[in-house]
């Protein structure tokens, strides 16, 4: 072999490595190419919103579900997120209108959701949401007869007697938000709400939400002696939200039973020997009636604990709770209320014909039987008066409405609260036919104002503001108007 034969061999062998070590650089930046391509989808797959409802991924999330901050982060307060009303709304197939329940309208800062029979009402920068709910019997009739269509949107018809309906009102830790023309409500407001179980993974970016079909479904597979939600009204069927449902023993009588707790799935919550069970999740009480002796009874849960810590036996012809710590019910007596303490003792005799206020005329109003915490409106002969939750008869029975519960100038209410140091307002309608309104000492039903056309409140700067106006000519309509806190 010659010496140019050898060197040609060499240079052969030198091209190939060098061909070899290209070839193999290739591959590494390919490599690494592929691995910064996996960290970014990945990374951008993080950064996007994902929804699962009951498990299964939702497609096409609509901007601004969830509340964001001008960076674009998420906003995050009290470890709780914002999720726009209306979007989630779309989302889980539920109606949705502006202004809400009390109020016909158009007003964006507040709205309600329609579910089944139940409405609730969210209003921007409040801590408070309420929710009517409408019995079956009037939910068919109105379906029937009081809905009508308006391109294409089904609008509702909410004059229905207000025996037909049942108020629940809940406080919330955070206020419903307002902005950019949404409002944002937080996790436990949207729970609360939609009647849903939802929590929010910030790693994954994830929102997991499950619906009350799909934990019946759950609670089924957990226990046998569940009772299906189509035997009951949709109100029991919220108990499904705290990890309990109506169970039912194999004489058909009624009890609550847990399908979360691993130890309490042989056992019950509420034992099974009632014939009738309602939920109230404002008050976290159940009313039932025995089957044994017909008894109506009530029992407060403690919904963390799934466990009954109290209890009150009535032998009156009903009774209702009228507070949310398990103090005070109004009872029924031969069409005649009353109210006693947990105790069972008579705080007010079932002499009346009514007790507690229209909620439904007003907005402010978390309780419609006792203002305040302290002050319980009664009618008697057709005149209404006030007595304290001592039993103390403060205002005799003597006017022909309570509160105002119509104001052009802003909301109409039925309690002032601080009109004077130390001192309170109540409002009553004492001339009806010229609907003239007196404001009164609350405590000793003295006049502090009176020929007033309106008494109303504004909200101002964040602050409420409480005002009444003085009739000056009535056949001309002029009238006065003056801060009942600062001019009086």
């Amino acid at each position: 072999m010659t010496l140019i034969d050898e060197q040609e061999i060499i240079y052969e062998q030198e091209k190939r490595k060098k061909i070899l070590k290209t070839l193999i650089r290739a591959i590494i930046f390919l490599i690494l190419l592929g691995i910064i391509l996996l960290v970014y989808i990945s990374t951008k797959d993080l950064k996007k919103l994902k929804v699962l409802i009951d498990g299964n991924p939702q497609n096409n999330i609509e901007e601004g579900l969830v509340l964001k901050n001008e960076q674009g982060n998420i906003v995050k307060e009290n470890e709780q997120i914002y999720i726009s009303v209306q979007k989630l709304s779309t989302l889980l197939n539920c109606q949705y209108y502006n202004s809400e329940y009390k109020k016909k309208g158009e007003d964006k800062t507040k709205c309600q959701i329609r579910i089944q029979n139940e409405y609730t009402s969210y209003i921007s920068n409040s801590n408070k949401i309420y929710k009517v709910i409408v019995n079956k019997k009037e939910e068919s009739n109105q379906s029937n007869d009081k809905t009508k269509n308006t391109n294409n949107k089904q609008e509702i018809d909410l004059n229905i007697n207000e025996s037909e309906k049942e108020y629940e009102y809940f406080l919330l830790n955070d206020n419903v938000k307002y902005v950019n023309d949404i409002i944002y409500a937080s996790e436990d407001a949207i729970e609360t709400g939609f009647n849903v179980s939802i929590s929010y993974d910030s790693k994954k970016n994830t929102i997991s939400i499950y619906t009350l079909d799909y934990l019946e479904t759950l609670a089924k597979s957990k226990r046998n002696d569940i009772v299906s939600s189509t035997e009951y009204d949709y109100i029991n069927k919220r108990l499904l939200k705290y990890g309990m449902s109506i169970v039912k023993d194999s004489e058909g009588n009624l009890g609550v039973g847990s399908y979360t707790n691993e130890q309490k799935l042989d056992s019950y919550v509420a034992s099974c020997k009632y014939s009738s069970i309602k939920f109230n999740e404002s008050t976290k009480t159940l009313s039932v009636v025995t089957s044994n002796d017909n008894q109506k009874c009530i029992l407060y849960l403690n919904l963390d604990k799934q466990e009954v810590e109290k209890s009150i036996t009535s032998q009156y012809d009903d009774i209702k709770e009228v507070d949310n710590n398990f103090e005070y019910f109004l009872i029924e007596d031969d069409e005649k209320y009353g109210i006693i303490n947990k105790e069972g003792k008579v705080i007010i005799y079932p002499l009346f014909e009514e007790i507690g206020i229209d909620e439904n005329a007003y907005t402010d109003i978390s309780n419609k039987y006792i203002i305040n915490d302290k002050y319980i409106p009664v009618k008697q002969n057709g005149l209404w008066g006030l007595y304290d939750i001592e039993g103390k008869k403060l205002i005799d029975p003597q006017y022909q409405n309570i509160g105002c519960p119509i104001s052009q100038s802003g909301e109409g209410v039925v309690f002032v609260p601080n009109v004077k140091e130390n001192v309170n307002g109540i409002v009553f309608l004492y001339n009806k036919e010229d609907s003239l309104y007196g404001l009164y000492n609350a405590e000793t039903g003295e006049k502090m104002a009176i020929s007033l056309s309106e008494v109303f409140k504004k909200i101002e700067d964040g602050n409420e503001n409480y005002y009444i106006n003085y009739v000056i000519d009535k056949v001309n309509s002029i009238t006065h108007t003056i801060n009942v806190r600062t001019e009086m």
